[in-house]
């Protein structure tokens, strides 16, 4: 941490981008807009910010720089990405790194990371910013808070620090709980509608006893659905969106199947016909597939490939 501190620090007075992996989440930009009103510096995302994040980016005027051109600055820090397929078209040659995600592909390709698997990358700024004696502002806390919000979906799940985190950052910024759930009322209710869509018309196929849900869904937040699948009792879930901006897909695995069934959902994902390795990013439980053009039959693939490779099913 303290080498860390010391590296990230030096980059005061420099032209420096902070870069979130596309479709950026509140988590994404939280963390590179508390960064970049600490150290100075733009945020950047690879294409768009993900459509739940407006009202953030409205309530603390941040104003992300759509793809930038990573060489035009003098220092790049990666923030909350996982794999180098998440920063197309805007991968940096040299950059700093700081992430949450298990699994990081890029950690031993920057030149300093701070990282480590908790629940939210808004966490780790927060307690590089305390360590350097810093306090955020109103806005920053507020951006850190809603980060950390979004990525333990609404605390739904979270490590302990996740916790007394947000609780420091209402203190801080003098803001309350409802000021940072008020940031994603509308999107909350457009989302339940989605995942209701997505829970009543999705198909339901069982291997052995287990439970695998496949959905697909018309608005780009496949991650948000394919966990609140999991939660409503599926031992997987897997769900498609294709849109203007290509197709994605998402994967979770409940634990006790991939134990059980020595399953990787990242593994099982590169393994799907048509799927470019490149394009997969996640860790064991959970698998992201990004693809720019369309891919019929995805969902199909998708179960064919867990049918070969299921071992041990209960039942």
């Amino acid at each position: 941490m303290e080498t860390f501190l010391k590296t990230i620090s030096a980059l005061r007075g420099s032209k420096v981008l902070f870069l979130c992996h596309d479709q950026a989440d509140s988590d994404a930009l939280g963390a590179a807009f508390a960064l970049a009103q600490w150290i100075g510096g733009v945020v950047g995302v690879p294409r768009e910010p993900a459509i739940h994040t407006r009202r953030l980016i409205e309530a603390t005027g941040m104003d992300p720089v759509k793809t930038p051109d990573p060489e035009a600055y003098d220092a790049v820090v990666v923030v909350d990405a996982a794999d180098a397929s998440q920063l197309e078209p805007a991968v940096p040659k040299r950059f700093y790194l700081i992430d949450h995600h298990p699994d990081n592909q890029l950690v031993s390709h920057a030149a300093a990371a701070l990282y480590d698997p908790v629940s939210s990358t808004c966490q780790l700024v927060f307690r590089l910013l305390k360590r350097a004696g810093d306090h955020p502002g109103r806005e920053a806390a507020l951006a850190l808070a809603a980060g950390i919000l979004t990525d333990t979906i609404h605390f739904h799940k979270g490590d302990a620090e996740s916790f007394r985190a947000f609780g420091e950052l209402l203190e801080i910024g003098g803001i309350s709980y409802e000021d940072v759930k008020r940031l994603y009322l509308d999107d909350q209710r457009r989302d339940r509608e989605v995942i209701l869509r997505a829970a009543l018309g999705s198909r339901w196929v069982k291997l052995g006893d287990y439970n695998i849900l496949l959905a697909e869904i018309r608005t780009n937040i496949p991650t948000f659905v394919a966990r609140a699948l999991l939660d409503l009792g599926a031992d997987m879930s897997v769900v498609a969106y294709e849109g203007p901006e290509g197709l994605e897909v998402r994967t979770y695995i409940r634990e006790e199947m991939a134990s059980a069934c020595s399953l990787d959902a990242v593994d099982l994902m590169r393994a799907v016909p048509g799927v470019n390795s490149g394009q997969v990013w996640g860790y064991r439980q959970f698998a992201a597939f990004r693809r720019r053009d369309t891919m019929p039959g995805v969902l199909d693939h998708m179960i064919e490939t867990l049918k070969s490779r299921l071992v041990t099913p209960r039942g």
